[in-house]
């Protein structure tokens, strides 16, 4: 069984969905063809843009780090994360197309004592 990579299933998904709007027979196949594709990947940091207001404190997931936060964009482009481990935290600078937001942000809050 071929094992496609994650931009030709999201090209298969695309293509899909091409193809039903300019055919609408095809709409009734769509189904069954969706349940035989592999799960549409989430879009990764490299195919959004930075929006501070957005993605400063917001959760993504990382094939290393596990789950991360975003801090900002270094000079390179590559975003800024810290990250827990059984050390503790550590910060790193990562290549946005290794980072899949999760849709989960944080908020700093100000505590009264």
């Amino acid at each position: 069984m071929p094992n496609p990579t994650r931009q030709e299933i999201i090209e298969a998904y695309d293509a899909l969905e091409k193809l039903c709007q300019r055919l609408p027979a095809t709409r009734a196949a769509k189904e069954p063809i969706l349940r035989a594709l592999p799960p549409k990947p989430h879009p990764t940091m490299a195919e959004v843009e930075w929006d501070g207001d957005k993605h400063f404190l917001a959760e993504a997931n990382h094939p290393t780090w596990g789950r991360s936060t975003m801090l900002g964009l270094d000079k390179d482009g590559w975003i800024e994360v810290i990250s827990w481990d059984e050390d503790g935290p550590a910060i790193h600078s990562a290549i946005p197309c290794y980072l899949v937001p999760t849709g989960k942000r944080y908020m700093l809050t100000e505590v009264q004592e």
